[in-house]
């Protein structure tokens, strides 16, 4: 069975329909620095634009154990996903933003059972379908090891997760720094060092 994944760390800082906010149809999460914001599950890209309100967004169509969803991702510092693209469950699609009407950095999250539409008769409490796991719960649900070895060259959604796991910029291309990055993580783990992510490393990181 599949399940919907957090869309990013950080703080809970405003509820779905609180009372005092009945006309807020999703949640605000927080966080201060360079955040990735993740798609909560394999889905298609319906708008990716910048709004008045919602600033740099994204929407993203998913087609979850045969029901239809539509997700949110608003006041974005930047979008890395375009129109009528297809991105993979936990795909980097922008960054943690403070654009359009916006007060301080936070991701506006919202999701829909079903489409979108401007009355969000559709929205629903996203926190009641996002799954709450730790991340190394999160890690090992998600990714399997991929089958084929990374390494300097490679590039990808694999990549950006190695990227994440080593802490080093998520920019799905497998360089110098990532290859310096993942010499330094297998040799902490006690494992052969020679900069290329195979099933053991992989296993190590996930």
């Amino acid at each position: 069975m599949k399940h919907f994944i957090m869309p990013c760390e950080g703080r809970i800082t405003s509820r779905f329909r609180e009372g005092n906010r009945p006309s807020h149809h999703g949640v605000d999460i927080a966080k201060s620095g360079n955040v990735p914001i993740l798609s909560i599950a394999d889905g298609f890209i319906t708008r990716s634009y910048y709004s008045i309100s919602y600033g740099n967004v994204v929407f993203i169509r998913h087609n979850v154990n045969g029901q239809l969803y539509e997700s949110v991702y608003a006041h974005l510092k930047k979008r890395e996903v375009m129109e009528d693209s297809v991105v993979e469950q936990g795909q980097i699609i922008g960054y943690m933003g403070n654009t359009g009407y916006s007060y301080g950095q936070h991701l506006h999250f919202e999701l829909h059972v079903g489409n979108w539409n401007i009355r969000k008769s559709n929205a629903v409490d996203p926190l009641k379908y996002l799954i709450k796991t730790s991340s190394l719960d999160k890690k090992k649900l998600l990714f399997p090891y991929p089958g084929k070895l990374l390494l300097k060259g490679s590039k990808g959604i694999n990549v950006q997760r190695i990227q994440r796991a080593v802490n080093v910029d998520a920019d799905g291309i497998f360089g110098p720094i990532t290859e310096n990055a993942v010499k330094l993580f297998q040799e902490r783990q006690g494992i052969e060092v020679d900069g290329i992510v195979g099933p053991i490393t992989w296993t190590k990181m996930f």
